[in-house]
């Protein structure tokens, strides 16, 4: 199954699931993130997520989770100036209005770099299990993580049947991620593909 048909087939079920649904994934993905026992984000400082748009698993849970104990929140925006998504700082009491694509962005804008942040946490149409991630076409996100360094971690929050059981189509540019949590079950995919090249004949 190509790109445009994985896409299309995920978009159409997300669209399905229910308001009651999508916020009850969203506080599950958010235990599973912020709390005992894993805590990924228990050594980040500062961390990088997406304001969700009506169909995508909310994040608010876990900003208000990162607040809670003191630390930074950062989220993509559009740059008009160099055409491209940059990061900037809010807070809990950032305005927000609506950007490019109809994306909820801060409306006074902190820049902060992407070397600078511990943890990104990512949207998706599809994963895998050694972390291979189907994005909504247009690179946004590897040009920021590109820039990022590599001790950062890259957690990627979906519904459980967003992970493919097969491999998800990838370029040479698309980056993996380390994590994935969906509703139900969290996936250590860095150490999955440790596995597999320890598996893989030398």
């Amino acid at each position: 199954m190509g790109k445009d048909e994985i896409r299309q087939q995920m978009r159409a079920r997300r669209h399905e699931v229910s308001q009651e649904d999508r916020m009850a994934a969203g506080k599950a993905i958010c235990e599973k993130i912020a709390g005992p026992p894993l805590d990924l984000l228990i050594h980040a400082w500062r961390i990088c997520l997406y304001l969700s748009t009506k169909s995508e698993i909310p994040t608010r849970y876990i900003a208000r989770a990162i607040w809670q104990v003191n630390r930074e929140v950062c989220v993509p925006a559009w740059s008009t100036n160099e055409s491209a998504y940059k990061l900037y700082a809010i807070d809990p009491h950032t305005r927000l209005i609506t950007g490019h694509h109809g994306i909820r962005e801060p409306a006074v804008r902190l820049p902060v770099m992407p070397w600078d942040v511990d943890a990104f946490i990512l949207p998706g149409l599809a994963f895998d299990a050694l972390g291979g991630r189907l994005g909504y076409g247009a690179g946004h996100y590897d040009h920021i993580l590109v820039k990022a360094v590599k001790t950062a971690k890259k957690i990627a929050v979906c519904y459980d049947w967003q992970v493919l059981e097969d491999a998800v189509p990838q370029e040479p540019h698309d980056i993996a991620v380390d994590w994935i949590v969906t509703d139900k079950r969290v996936l250590n995919c860095a150490a999955n593909r440790q596995a597999t090249r320890t598996r893989s004949p030398s």
